[in-house]
């Protein structure tokens, strides 16, 4: 076997191919990385001419000069084979050793185990240990099993399989799911696929999404450069409300509601009126009340945006066998459109046609208790049917003595953060 720093078409070629492929280790990436200041580093085994492992390390400087070699859902490595893991975990060093490192790390794209809809552990899944015991055994040190948001890759996420057409596969979404579905395109949201021209509009919705929810925007030089850097990779879902469908639909529901409250009152004059025919009645004079109002708000719409207006965002990446939910956000004044569900219905249709075998709509919490705060994130994305899939966790590998300090310094900031937050 042989440790060798590889090209970028000897990288791509191996790694699009390799059963843990994804989009963060990519020629691609490594590209947009490196406009914001990481170094980028290509190295593998060779095996017979042959590539067994692989992976890309970004370099950039952490801590007191040091350098943290980061390798973006990497390693590509059948992590099983000992021999091949502990050969290029001890080669990577020896090439890290004149370059100031601080640590390796990592957070591989390999599955720890399989859990069901709702959070729990399959029967028939079982727990990749081996995988956590060779790599402590080559000297990588475990993050633990972390069910937040506080390491650089979510551990948790929610994925689909794309085993059966899309009709019979929309059965499996909740009833709500359906239901906001069609209830969204009704009410006239529409879903279109953005392209540059419509990065401005894209990057004020999530900077306002991220404003609302108190977390850091990317700028819209970065998404300009995403889009130049991941071309046919990255797929921009834009939902916009069409003024004309938006006034035409509410004038149907308003007339239908009218003929249905007719009815009503002519039954009536003919039965005895007893609660039920009341309540009927009223309930339907408040609906007729609320789609006037509402249809007043469609016509003022139609108005002001003779054009419609884009109301939500959704950037979903290819990655490797799938397809990835990366960046959502929507208006909050129109949050009432639910265009979110539309956009997620856009994006694993496409996956069809992209003939990728799975939609993965990405980070949740590892809490799947209806209490806590991130349950309402977990239970949309779960709404469309897919199971919870938890990966192996992040980990590293030190390479100086400064690393101890380093890792102490940053739990305390943490401590910090979190006392602050509650």
């Amino acid at each position: 076997m042989r440790f060798e720093t590889l090209t970028e078409e000897e990288f791509r070629n191996f790694a699009k191919n390799h059963e843990q492929a994804s989009f963060f280790q990519t020629v691609e990436t490594a590209k947009l990385r490196s406009i914001y200041g990481s170094k980028i580093h290509f190295v593998g085994v060779k095996r017979r001419e042959k590539i067994v492992a692989a992976t890309m390390l970004t370099e950039t400087i952490t801590f007191l000069g040091k350098k943290t070699f980061y390798a973006p859902r990497g390693f590509l490595i059948d992590y099983h084979d000992l021999v091949l893991l502990k050969f290029f975990t001890e080669e990577l060093k020896k090439y890290l050793k004149d370059k100031n490192p601080l640590q390796i790390k990592i957070d591989p794209n390999v599955l720890y185990q399989m859990r069901a809809n709702d959070g729990s552990v399959m029967e028939q899944s079982e727990k990749d240990d081996l995988t956590i015991r060779n790599l402590k055994q080559v000297g990588f040190q475990h993050y633990g099993f972390n069910t937040d948001f506080i390491y650089t890759q979510s551990r948790w996420n929610v994925r689909l399989e794309l085993n059966q057409g899309y009709e019979e596969l929309k059965k499996r979404f909740s009833k709500s799911t359906r239901k906001n579905i069609d209830a969204t395109y009704d009410k006239g949201v529409r879903i279109r696929k953005g392209t540059f021209a419509d990065l401005e509009s894209m990057e004020d919705i999530l900077i306002k999404t991220a404003e609302r929810k108190q977390f850091e925007a990317r700028s819209l030089e970065y998404y300009k450069d995403m889009y130049q850097c991941l071309g046919s990779m990255m797929n921009i879902y834009i939902a916009y409300l069409d003024g004309d469908i938006y006034v035409n639909s509410t004038k149907a529901l308003l007339d239908k509601e009218e003929t249905h409250l007719k009815e009503i009152l002519d039954k009536m004059k003919k039965d005895m009126v007893g609660n039920k025919l009341k309540n009927q009645k009223e309930t339907s004079e408040r609906l007729i009340e609320k789609l006037k109002k509402e249809l007043e708000e469609a016509i003022a719409f139609q108005k002001e945006n003779p054009k419609g207006k884009d109301i939500g965002v959704l950037i979903s990446v290819e990655s490797g066998l799938e397809y990835i939910t990366l960046y959502s956000g929507i208006l909050v004044e129109y949050k009432k459109f639910t265009p979110k569900y539309l956009m997620y219905d856009a994006h694993i249709r496409d996956a069809y046609t992209k003939s990728i075998p799975y939609v993965n709509f990405y980070g949740i919490s590892g809490v799947f208790d209806p209490k806590d705060k991130d349950y309402g994130m977990f239970e949309f994305k779960r709404g469309f049917g897919g199971n919870v899939v938890e990966l192996i966790g992040e980990f590293s590998c030190p390479m100086s003595f400064c690393y101890y300090l380093y890792i102490g310094l940053r739990n305390i900031k943490r401590k910090i953060r979190d006392f602050r937050s509650r």
